[in-house]
């Protein structure tokens, strides 16, 4: 992971998984490229100067940006950390998706808070955004102002319908090396035994974590797919959750269940949504 994207909209939410991301590279050589999209809704931080609006916009953007990067390189002393700063005028989710494409973004990473209590029970509305729309890196969420910790247990959730490649796995494996993680491998129990498919996409996943430490485990199917989750989140404590995103995959299918279904799945630990390979 050489290139994290972050996106700011200067709030101490987003300012945490800046570092949150610093961590996760820690004595690692990486460029951070920190992010903040404006546009003619976005509310001014001063009076207005008589500057045309969208220049009194870039202006405050561009300020805050050179803030928050004196402030990331004093509270991160690595000397492999490079901080870069870029000021958009547009749509978040789409300006994201062209820096990762230009940019050979290899995370992004962002704070995750809904802007309504409906949103704030799953993730926010531009998190969701950006999952559904940038196909080619992973996208990490840090819940609102969590602190730090090393992850000691990974939780990969799957159905074993989608076969593994080093791609795929790629920052779910450099996590487990650089912190020593556990990977534990958590399946909804939907059947009563897994089909060949499901058989053989389980083996090759074993393949590649051999390595590391690791456990599999079959969690009942409860009234829905989040409560599942939540419950083997608590029972293992784990303390860093991965899934993979594709058509039908669980947390596809998590996120369109009804809200009052998802109340459980609100999260307090980050999350790493990983893109089909295909």
């Amino acid at each position: 992971m050489e290139k994290i994207l972050v996106p700011t909209d200067f709030s101490s939410n987003a300012y945490n998984a800046l570092f949150h991301a610093v961590q996760l590279v820690k004595n690692k050589p990486c460029t951070f490229f920190i992010l903040n999209v404006h546009d003619e809704f976005t509310p001014l931080l001063s009076k207005s100067t008589g500057k045309d609006l969208i220049q009194q916009l870039k202006d405050e953007s561009q300020e805050g940006l050179k803030a928050v990067k004196h402030r990331i390189k004093r509270d991160d002393p690595d000397s492999k950390h490079v901080f870069k700063t870029i000021s958009e005028y547009g749509e978040l989710t789409h300006i994201v998706a062209d820096i990762v494409d230009k940019k050979e973004i290899d995370l992004v990473v962002m704070g995750n808070t809904g802007c309504s209590e409906i949103e704030a029970i799953f993730l926010g509305s531009n998190v969701l955004g950006t999952i559904s729309t940038v196909k080619k890196c992973p996208v990490l969420t840090i819940p609102k102002e969590i602190d730090f910790v090393p992850p000691k247990q990974i939780a990969f959730v799957t159905d074993y319908h989608r076969p593994y490649d080093a791609g795929l796995l790629h920052p779910l494996l450099f996590l487990a090396k650089q912190y020593g993680s556990k990977i534990c491998v958590m399946h909804i129990n939907e059947e009563e035994v897994l089909d060949k498919y499901q058989t053989m996409n389980k083996s090759i996943l074993l393949d590649y974590l051999l390595p590391f430490e690791n456990s599999f485990h079959w969690m009942p199917l409860f009234k829905n797919k989040a409560n599942s989750i939540t419950t083997f989140l608590k029972e293992l404590e784990i303390d860093f959750l991965a899934m993979v995103n594709y058509e039908h995959s669980i947390l596809e299918r998590v996120t369109r269940e009804p809200v009052i279904k998802r109340v459980a799945f609100n999260l307090d630990i980050p999350f790493l949504v990983i893109p089909d390979s295909d």
